[in-house]
């Protein structure tokens, strides 16, 4: 029987494929069935830790992205107004 060793890939929350992996481990609690495997950073204490800290920081950043976005349009549009 020949094993098919899976690349490991470093996770990266912009990655749409990458974040779907993430999905169906949260819904099933596990890796097994992932067409994707994901390296351990060792800073972290397991992959799942480490695939939930960056889609953290990922949508937080997407969220206040949108947020500046939003600001400068507000403000520009002020700015119109005034001159």
């Amino acid at each position: 029987m020949l094993l098919k060793r899976q690349e490991l890939v470093e996770f990266n929350p912009g990655n749409k494929e990458h974040r779907a992996a993430a999905r169906a481990f949260l819904k099933r609690k596990a890796w097994v069935d992932s067409p994707i495997r994901f390296a351990h950073d060792p800073t972290f204490g397991s992959v799942a830790d480490q695939v939930q800290a960056k889609l953290l920081d990922w949508y937080v950043a997407q969220e206040e992205s949108k947020l500046n976005k939003g600001k400068k349009i507000l403000h520009n549009s002020s700015i119109r107004m005034v001159a």
